[in-house]
């Protein structure tokens, strides 16, 4: 797989090319092919951390134990994580512009915000349960 991005990239481009033109906005992708190739990994990283911390949570939902401080530090993460993917997404913009960066980078930024309420409402949630199961 990981041999599939930097090498299958430039087919895939040149593929468009053919199809759409010279005209197409995805050309600019191989006269900055360095950046474009470790964007997209870096992204793809970020995405599969934020789908490990999914998986983590879920373990605890599977469990019966949802108001946990590790879920809490998880929703923290993925916000964070989600930031990244954003930031990389605008920062491609400046290098190259595509509309669909633009948009996965309003997908995740937005997700991020969610993510960190999400975190904080899980963080009241975890100290009202821990006080309720003190109290007899």
């Amino acid at each position: 797989m990981e041999l599939a991005v930097p090498f299958g990239l430039k087919y895939a481009v040149k593929l468009v090319m053919k199809l759409w033109g010279e005209s197409t906005e995805y050309a600019q992708i191989l006269e900055h092919y360095p950046y474009a190739v470790v964007s997209i990994m870096l992204v793809g990283a970020s995405a599969l951390v934020i789908l490990f911390e999914l998986r983590r949570m879920m373990k605890t939902v599977i469990d019966d134990d949802c108001f946990v401080k590790q879920n809490v530090t998880s929703l923290y993460r993925m916000g964070t994580y989600a930031f990244v993917v954003a930031g990389l997404k605008l920062l491609r913009c400046f290098v190259y512009f595509t509309p669909a960066a633009v948009i996965i980078a309003g997908v995740f930024i937005f997700a991020g915000l969610f993510s960190k309420v999400l975190a904080r409402v899980f963080d009241r949630a975890v100290t009202y349960k821990q006080e309720n199961d003190l109290t007899i």
